[in-house]
């Protein structure tokens, strides 16, 4: 590999990354929005055991945080799931009434 493929290597593994840190973050709170639905007591859904995620931080964990590729912290994840969770909830609470 010369230094000038090692450099466009380089770049093809962060476009990459970016695309698979961006998927994750919304597989995240998308799942965590889930599990908010279904631990609620106003979604008709029956007796669900929920497992949900140890924590949830607040933004993009610190050991994923990449100074070219992925330098912004991006949303606040708690206040996107949140809002997802509540989403899932309205519609389900509507769609049952």
């Amino acid at each position: 590999m010369t230094p000038s493929e090692l450099l466009e290597s380089h770049a093809a593994a962060g476009e990459r990354y970016t695309a698979a840190l961006a998927e994750l973050q919304a597989a995240f709170i998308d799942l965590a929005g889930h599990d908010m639905a279904l631990e609620n007591r106003n979604v008709p859904v029956g007796p669900v055991p929920v497992r949900s995620f140890v924590g949830i931080p607040d933004s993009v964990p610190w050991p994923l945080r990449h100074p070219i590729f992925a330098p912004d912290v991006g949303p606040n994840w708690q206040d996107a799931i949140r809002s997802r969770g509540n989403d899932i909830i309205n519609t389900v609470v509507a769609a049952a009434a």
